[in-house]
């Protein structure tokens, strides 16, 4: 039985990189939305059913680190992949105690990414009950 597509929530303030990613997940058959404003971000998150958000980490308005504040602040648990020109041990070692699968370089080759995301969600996807907020798992019994 074949596992249903991945859901993803795509956030960049590049159209180019947003539109040539979706692009290339939607022919992976990736359900993809996209937004370049973390706060529309938001509205799609709490109506939507979402595997997970692929972040980029610079924004002018609200940063990677800032949004992932800010959805643990509303209570939306989603696993996060950054994707991202700036990857750095400070960014990593800034968002550690967040939901984050990952970290994955927006100047590598976009054909591997569909392929990256599946590796990281099906490495992450296991039966779980959330205890205490955003980012606490325990092995459902």
């Amino acid at each position: 039985m074949k596992d249903s597509p991945l859901r993803i929530l795509y956030i960049d303030d590049d159209e180019i990189c947003l539109t040539l990613t979706q692009l290339q997940l939607i022919r992976a058959e990736m359900h993809t939305e996209t937004t370049t404003d973390a706060l529309e971000a938001v509205g799609i998150l709490s109506t939507q059913d979402l595997d997970l958000i692929l972040l980029d980490s610079v924004m002018p308005t609200i940063d990677g680190l800032e949004f992932l504040q800010l959805m643990r602040a509303l209570h939306l648990e989603h696993p996060v992949v950054f994707y991202t020109g700036s990857n750095s041990k400070e960014l990593q070692d800034s968002v550690s105690e967040f939901d984050v699968l990952g970290f994955l370089d927006k100047n590598a080759n976009r054909m591997d990414l569909p392929m990256q995301l599946t590796e990281l969600y099906a490495k992450h996807r296991r039966p779980i009950n959330r205890i205490g907020g955003f980012g606490e798992h325990r092995a459902a019994s």
